[in-house]
């Protein structure tokens, strides 16, 4: 049974408390996906902390889901606002210049997310991964104080 299809990593687990205490086993892969599996991490960076080849990924969450350790868990994806992608072009554009809209589109490219969806929970990586391609030491504290604060105001 495949759960991951290409360009489908907003899935989300939880592991599942068992009421009856059964031996179960567990292989390796089992064991480290097991650890690192949490409803606020999606299939995108659970595949990252683990490393796994896509295959063994897909496999070893079958074989969890059929022994009732984890659930899928259903969850609505709120995604950044125009008005914060605004601003945050705006203020890249004062950092950088007009090359602003070029190093945006690369970084979001890099994420693996589109302009329009970026999830709200990756803002700070956003903002973690552009700031360190602002090359000047003050315009990067700068940019990096402005978000924080459109952050803060607007909740994103």
């Amino acid at each position: 049974m495949d759960i991951i299809s290409p360009g489908q990593t907003q899935i989300f687990f939880r592991k599942v408390a068992l009421a009856d205490s059964y031996e179960i086993r567990l292989n390796a892969d089992m064991i480290r996906l097991l650890m690192v599996i949490d409803e606020n991490k999606d299939l995108f960076q659970i595949s990252n902390e683990v490393g796994m080849d896509i295959r063994i990924l897909n496999e070893t969450l079958s074989k969890l889901l059929k022994l009732n350790l984890i659930e899928p868990v259903k969850k609505d994806i709120q995604f950044l606002s125009d008005r914060f992608l605004k601003a945050l072009k705006a203020n890249l554009s004062l950092a950088i210049g007009p090359m602003a809209q070029f190093l945006l589109e690369d970084i979001i490219a890099e994420m693996e997310v589109t302009m329009s969806e970026i999830p709200r929970y990756q803002a700070a990586e956003l903002i973690s991964n552009i700031s360190r391609e602002i090359s000047e030491e003050k315009d990067r504290i700068r940019f990096k104080k402005s978000m924080i604060e459109i952050i803060k105001k607007d909740k994103i």
